[in-house]
């Protein structure tokens, strides 16, 4: 949580620059929540491995994940509906 200037003891044009900081912050905030989407994996965990990249079927939607002890797979568009992996290396 980010501490904000305290209020007292300000002069009316101090108090006026601390609520523009503020609101700047906020809209920085809120800028970040919007775009949570490409930050995170936004989807939902499923109950199949798929076989190959193009193992789609009508169920799947985009952004569908789920993992095995090797590899975290995930439903990404690349200009149609694919499967991607990633290798779970220990390090």
């Amino acid at each position: 949580m980010k501490n904000f200037p305290k209020m007292q003891d300000r002069t009316l044009s101090e108090a006026i620059k601390v609520i523009e900081y503020i609101t700047k912050e906020r809209s920085n905030d809120v800028s970040d929540f919007d775009n949570l989407i490409n930050v995170f994996i936004s989807g939902r965990k499923v109950g199949k491995i798929p076989t190959g990249s193009a193992d789609v079927s009508d169920t799947d939607r985009l952004g569908d994940f789920n993992y095995d002890a090797d590899y975290l797979y995930l439903l990404v568009d690349d200009s149609g509906a694919a499967w991607r992996r990633v290798s779970l290396g220990v390090w």
